[in-house]
């Protein structure tokens, strides 16, 4: 006898209770459901897939199979770097109003700043310089084709694949030979992305915004080296922009400014990990659930059920092979279909 999924009732203390809950303070009810699919059904991309339930259960996660919705991977966060194909470093840098310079450099060496000791940080990025920012390769952004203008966006791109396994990307927002008495100190808009081509997962983007970034201002005028988001003539990370090197007027500032923003050395091989939709809970009385897989292929389709309270849980997993066909050209079950090829008679 087919026995539904059923939401049991906490019966009222003035009538016994007829129907043990699985949430019941002092018992744990172990989850026992099965998932059944009719194995003579025939299903095609965009048409809907109904899975039946019986037994008993609280809660129900559903992985569709398909990329990013697959059970194998709901722990994975990072990928093999073998599976790397290539790695692109997109930027878009915007100059705005006054005088100074930007450079840009990677790295796939750097072991990082302390990012807790702003004096040894400055001494550290000093020190680069100094040395002619050896093992950092600069990235042209404007050149003889392409000159700055302010408030003309330059897009570039670059191939970091080299870096895949320790990446670190440093900016220098200088404004050498400008007069701060006299001279407007450029302001830029930064904004960005890593891209990687990785196989069997396409392209996996990552938002500038998203790199964990550290900002030294080498200007021995500012107290605190790591100062920021602080109005003109700081470097800040809470606009529209990933990073805003906001510049400032003739005499607001007494110094040129000069500033870094490097980010922490990173593997560029993480991924965010499969996930599964809640299609039941305990408010909620479900026999079957419908799903529509957009393309053809063949899914290993996953159910988890959970029963859970303070005395503990339990789990129980449900797989099966659901195989979905490309629809027929007539849109029908194939019948009347011709070659292309050959005329019909």
């Amino acid at each position: 006898m087919k026995k539904s999924i059923l939401l049991y009732l906490t019966v009222s203390l003035a009538v016994p209770a007829l129907f043990p809950a699985c949430t019941q303070n002092d018992i744990l009810y172990d989850v026992d459901f099965n998932v059944t699919l009719a194995p003579e059904n025939t299903y095609y991309a965009g048409d809907p897939v109904t899975f039946n339930f019986e037994g008993e259960v609280d809660n129900l996660l559903f992985y569709s199979g398909e990329s990013g919705h697959e059970y194998r991977y709901r722990d994975r966060y990072s990928i093999d770097h073998s599976l790397i194909k290539s790695a692109t470093l997109h930027l878009e840098i915007q100059p705005r109003y006054g005088a100074g310079t930007l450079g840009v450099w990677y790295s796939s060496s750097f072991t990082g700043l302390a990012g807790n000791d702003g004096e040894a940080d400055r001494a550290t990025m000093a020190q680069l310089e100094e040395g002619g920012m050896s093992g950092w390769t600069p990235l042209t952004i404007w050149d003889d084709e392409n000159k700055e203008t302010s408030t003309v966006t330059r897009i570039v791109e670059f191939d970091i694949t080299q870096a895949v396994e320790n990446f670190a990307l440093a900016f220098l927002w200088d404004h050498e030979g400008v007069d701060p008495a006299a001279g407007t100190q450029r302001h830029y808009w930064v904004n960005g992305s890593v891209s990687i081509e990785a196989e069997g997962f396409g392209t996996i983007n990552t938002d500038l915004s998203s790199l964990l970034m550290t900002s030294v201002m080498m200007n021995e005028e500012e107290e605190d080296p790591y100062r920021k988001n602080d109005g003109n003539g700081s470097i800040r990370f809470d606009t529209d922009q990933d990073i805003n090197f906001q510049g400032c007027g003739a005499k607001e500032k007494s110094y040129a400014l000069k500033g870094w923003v490097v980010t922490t050395p990173q593997m560029l091989n993480a991924v965010s990990n499969d996930t599964g939709t809640v299609i039941k809970n305990m408010q909620n009385y479900m026999e079957s659930y419908s799903y529509t897989f957009a393309e053809p292929g063949t899914y290993t389709v996953t159910f988890v059920g959970r029963n859970v309270n303070y005395v503990g849980s339990s789990e129980q997993i449900k797989e099966m092979t659901v195989t979905i066909l490309d629809r027929p050209l007539d849109g029908g079950d194939g019948a009347g279909e011709t070659d292309p090829e050959t005329p019909a008679e």
